[in-house]
């Protein structure tokens, strides 16, 4: 990509007469030109790269991370199922995930750091200048529960449709009644159609996708469009948590 002139770099900041002005100016201080126009210049890229900045991190704020996690931070030689998905995964955190309409699937035992992963894929997206959400999937049911019964579904499924990157955290961990699974569907339906990428954190491999969704149908159906479009991850071995934990202070006797 070409780098930008000047002239389109003040019409980016909406100085749309700018341009104009500093080319009839430059023609009769023609000595002057350059240096006005260095220095016009830092100004302007400047105050680009502060709006680039606040913009990133309102993103960031409105996604809702709770914790914000980046990829720096994973350890990636934690344990082999980690070393093994290093490269695939870092080649997807290049990704620009909402114009390729690609999402993940990061699947395992709790403590292998899905939920780290997703938040840091999350948060390259914002980078990227995308909408993102972050939700367990707790939280988006008991939502669009809500909603339902004070009938306001629909602008409660937009809040998870409309996202460039929508993260469900912790998918499998409590079973879901049908008429969630349903709201669920909705949800996952509509951006497949639209082909905006879900990111999903899940303990259950899945085969066993049935016991969380209760209606096979729909267990399959929701499956069936997450994983068309997605990396999926594997994770597996002991919990990081338990290998790292403190041991409690000793206590000296009384």
């Amino acid at each position: 990509m070409a780098t930008p002139t000047l002239d389109e770099k003040l019409t980016q900041l909406q100085l749309m007469g700018a341009p104009a002005f500093l080319a009839a100016w430059g023609a009769h201080h023609p000595e002057q030109q350059a240096g006005v126009r260095a220095v016009l210049e830092a100004l302007v890229d400047h105050e680009l790269a502060r709006r680039t900045e606040r913009a990133i991190a309102a993103r960031i704020q409105a996604a809702k991370f709770v914790q914000v996690q980046t990829v720096e931070t994973f350890d990636f030689e934690y344990n082999a199922s980690t070393r093994q998905l290093r490269r695939r995964y870092l080649n997807l955190l290049a990704t620009d995930l909402v114009a390729e309409g690609i999402g993940a699937l990061f699947v395992g035992n709790p403590g292998l750091g899905k939920t780290h992963l997703a938040r840091a894929l999350g948060y390259a997206q914002c980078q990227r200048g995308h909408r993102v959400l972050f939700t367990t999937l707790a939280a988006l049911v008991n939502r669009l529960g809500a909603a339902e019964a004070t009938k306001s579904l629909h602008h409660a499924l937009k809040t998870f449709q409309n996202p460039g990157v929508l993260v469900i955290d912790e998918v499998g961990y409590v079973a879901l009644r049908q008429p969630e699974s349903h709201l669920l569907f909705q949800v996952i339906s509509l951006r497949h159609d639209r082909q905006k990428p879900t990111v999903i954190t899940t303990n259950r491999i899945p085969s066993e996708w049935n016991q969380v969704f209760t209606d096979n149908a729909v267990a399959h159906a929701i499956l069936d469009r997450l994983a068309e479009r997605a990396e999926v991850f594997h994770l597996e071995g002991k919990s990081y948590r338990e290998t790292h934990r403190r041991p409690a202070p000793k206590v000296p006797p009384a």
